[in-house]
C-alpha cells in the first residue's frame, strides 16, 4: 500500500503533536483525521488468516509483496485485537503505512477506508476503539472520540512548538534566508546542512530573493517535509517598513504553501537572530500576519506551526497571547 497524502498528513500531525509536548493542542490531528474521512483515506488493518486462506496460499514464506490469490468460497476475516482490559474489551490496530506497521510485529493486512471503520465500530460491542500506529507515536481513538470526529468540522489552527523547524513533519518548512539564498548562519545554515548540496544547487538557480518575498525549493535530505520556502526578513531599524516587510514574509510564504498544495507549514523565527528584530515585536507581527491570512482564506484548512528554538522565543509568543487575552 502506497501512502496517500491524507495518511501522510495524519502521520505528520501525530508526530508534531507528540513533539509539541504534553500541552500540545490536538486540533491539527483532528483536522488530519477529518480530511481523511472526507477523502477516502485508506488504512492498513492487520488480520488473522483463516485456515481456508492459509491452505490456498500454501507456503507463506514464498509470498512476495503484491502477490494476488483467490479462494473458491466466502471466508470470514477477523481483525487482530489489542487487549484493552481483562474483560475481553479490545482495540483494533490501524496503520497509515507499511513503514509504521513494520516498527512492531508484522502481520497480514487488508486495506479499509477509515470512514467505513468508523461506521462499523458501533456494531462491535467489545471493541472500545482504534489505535492508529500503535508501535510508536500512537493515536488512541476511543468510541466517544470516534463519534466526535465523525462530525468534526476542520478549521485552520496555529500551534506554538518549542523546538527546531528542521524537526517538524509538514508540507513546508520556512527558512529565514538571506538575499543570496545560498546559506548563512543560524537556522539558514542548519537547514542547508540538513538538506544537503542539492538544496544549494537549486538555490543558485533562483537569482536570490528580495526582502519580504519568498521562493520555494525541494527539501532534499530533509525527508519529513515536502519543500522548503525561503523568505528574507528585514534587518531591524525601528521603522514602520520593518513590520510591513516582516509581515510580507509570512503572508508570501503562506501563499506559496497554498499554491503548492501544502496543508501544513512550520515557520522558524524570521529576522529575530542577527537581523536584530525584537522578539516580542516579531512575535506580534508574525501572529497578526498569520491570523489575517487565515481570515482571508476561510475555505482553506492550514495547520501553522511557529517553531521557537529558544525559550525566549516561546516566552515572546506567550506574552503576545496573554496581552491579546487581556484586551
Amino acid at each position: 500500500m502506497s501512502k496517500d497524502k491524507y495518511a501522510l498528513e495524519l502521520e505528520r500531525a501525530i508526530f508534531n503533536w507528540y513533539y509539541g509536548g504534553e500541552n500540545a493542542a490536538p486540533e491539527s490531528v483532528f483536522n488530519a483525521v477529518s480530511a481523511g474521512l472526507k477523502n477516502d483515506m485508506q488504512m492498513m488493518v492487520p488480520i488473522e488468516l483463516p485456515q481456508t486462506m492459509l491452505e490456498e496460499i500454501g507456503d507463506p514464506e514464498k509470498l512476495k509483496a503484491g502477490d494476488i490469490f483467490s479462494v473458491k468460497e466466502d471466508i470470514h476475516i477477523k481483525f487482530k485485537h489489542l487487549a484493552a482490559d481483562e474483560n475481553g474489551h479490545y482495540f483494533i490496530p490501524l496503520f497509515t503505512s507499511r513503514e509504521e506497521m513494520e516498527k512492531g510485529e508484522t502481520a497480514s493486512t487488508i486495506v479499509q477506508p477509515l470512514k467505513d471503520l468508523f461506521e462499523r465500530a458501533a456494531f462491535w460491542k467489545s471493541c472500545v476503539g482504534y489505535i492508529i500506529n500503535p508501535w510508536d507515536k500512537k493515536l488512541v481513538l476511543q468510541r466517544n472520540i470516534i463519534g466526535m470526529l465523525s462530525g468534526y468540522e476542520p478549521q485552520s489552527h496555529i500551534n506554538f512548538v518549542r523546538g527546531s523547524v528542521i524537526d517538524m513533519h509538514v508540507g513546508a518548512i520556512v527558512n529565514a534566508a538571506n538575499t543570496s539564498l545560498l546559506g548563512g548562519g543560524g537556522v539558514d545554515g542548519a537547514i542547508h546542512k540538513a538538506a544537503g548540496i542539492g538544496l544549494l544547487n537549486e538555490c543558485r538557480k533562483l537569482g536570490g530573493c528580495k526582502t519580504g518575498e519568498a521562493k520555494i525549493t525541494g527539501a532534499y535530505n530533509i525527508k519529513n517535509a515536502d519543500c522548503i520556502i525561503h523568505t528574507v526578513g528585514p534587518v531591524y531599524s525601528g521603522s514602520r517598513e520593518d513590520a510591513e516587510l516582516l509581515a510580507a514574509c509570512y503572508t508570501n510564504s503562506l501563499d506559496i504553501a497554498l499554491e503548492n498544495n501544502c496543508s501544513s507549514i512550520a515557520f522558524s523565527g524570521i529576522s529575530t537572530g542577527v537581523y536584530g528584530y525584537p522578539l516580542e515585536e516579531a512575535a506580534r507581527v508574525s501572529l497578526l500576519a498569520a491570523v489575517r491570512w487565515l481570515n482571508e482564506h476561510k475555505d482553506t484548512v492550514m495547520n501553522i506551526y511557529f517553531c521557537c528554538y529558544r525559550e525566549a522565543e516561546m516566552a515572546a509568543y506567550e506574552a503576545v497571547m496573554n496581552d491579546a487575552q487581556r484586551r
